[in-house]
């Protein structure tokens, strides 16, 4: 396998309504189906703060647009998601903001909350201001997950300029493609391709224009400390954070193997270890480490059974699990549910 440079990482809740939208369309087994063949599972629909890889949320994107043969489904997929974006305390934190401009702003210094790789900008564009999403450039066809973005932009623009309002234009970081007329179609102003981003324009006035509507919700004060907290698994370095995502994300269909994490993560299994190694890591260590997490979790939230909790984490049997949790914890898994541990370290 060829390498394929950085390890991105996004929150889940950047699908949107994705799979509601595919399910319509394709029905439930179709759902099930094109997540399994990226490698993710169906428990990521209900679980928006989970840490995914970009790659993998990109060929999902790509991979309903084909099964369903349509050209605009990413742009169809922006244009549902929710008000204030939805992306959990990042997305109200922005929101919660007096003006366009200071939400443009919040977003703009706080995107690593949402996503690793990559910036939102807002720069000059002539009489107007370009607001935009740049990102290194994939070696994978990204089309559809650039134009869902679309959607959110303007949903938030909206909020401040009235659900009338459109940008004068849009700009899309890949090439014009033989379909793009679809997208124009349904979009029905300019679109420029092969921009450094993607994007919208806003007038100058139209950045100090004031939230028309008060939120429902914002007797919630989100304050940038609580949003910076909630990054991306913020305090570990690299590669171990994108790659401790990884395994945690795969833990959920209980796959722990190397092979599995190192086709996600776009490298092959001798760079990945070697990467791990430099930086004073092994694979083992970050498997454990998640599996203990998600142990404590489960035995704390839920009432399963010990044995189907050993099987989720993909351990062979209740024995095996037994003996790994007390080497965690000094003592079983039955014990630490039935003393109600609260502060076990995670």
């Amino acid at each position: 396998m060829t390498d394929r440079g950085p390890i991105f990482i996004v929150r889940a809740g950047g699908f949107g309504p994705l799979p509601a939208v595919f399910k319509r369309r394709a029905g439930e087994r179709a759902l099930w189906g094109a997540f399994e063949q990226e490698g993710l599972p169906v428990e990521l629909i209900g679980a928006p703060q989970t840490a995914v890889p970009l790659r993998a949320m990109i060929g999902l994107f790509e991979r309903c647009a084909r099964e369903l043969d349509d050209r605009a489904f990413g742009l169809d997929v922006g244009f549902e998601m929710q008000r204030s974006w939805g992306f959990g305390l990042w997305g109200r934190y922005g929101a919660l903001a007096p003006t366009l401009g200071s939400a443009i702003a919040r977003y703009n210094r706080t995107f690593r909350a949402h996503a690793s790789g990559g910036k939102l900008e807002l720069i000059r564009r002539g009489c107007h201001w370009l607001w935009r999403h740049v990102r290194q450039d994939l070696d994978i066809p990204t089309i559809q997950h650039v134009d869902h973005r679309i959607g959110p932009m303007v949903a938030l623009a909206r909020e401040f300029l009235g659900q009338t309002w459109s940008p004068e234009w849009v700009e899309v970081s890949y090439p014009r493609d033989p379909e793009a007329h679809v997208m124009e179609d349904r979009l029905q102003i300019p679109v420029y391709f092969g921009c450094r981003g993607t994007g919208i324009v806003f007038r100058s006035e139209d950045l100090s224009a004031r939230k028309i509507q008060k939120p429902v919700d914002d007797s919630k004060v989100i304050t940038l400390r609580e949003v910076v907290a909630e990054a991306v698994l913020s305090q570990a370095p690299e590669p171990a954070r994108s790659l401790s995502a990884i395994v945690a994300l795969r833990l959920l269909d209980g796959h722990t193997d190397i092979e599995g994490t190192a086709r996600m993560a776009g490298l092959s299994v001798r760079s990945l270890q070697r990467q791990l190694l430099e930086n004073g890591h092994s694979y083992r260590e970050i498997v454990t480490v998640a599996r203990r997490a998600r142990a404590v979790g489960l035995l704390r939230e839920t009432d399963r059974p010990i044995v189907d909790i050993a099987m989720l984490l993909g351990y062979a049997d209740h024995a095996s699990f037994t003996r790994a949790f007390h080497r965690w914890l000094q003592c079983s898994p039955s014990e630490f549910r039935r003393r109600g541990h609260r502060n076990a370290a995670a």
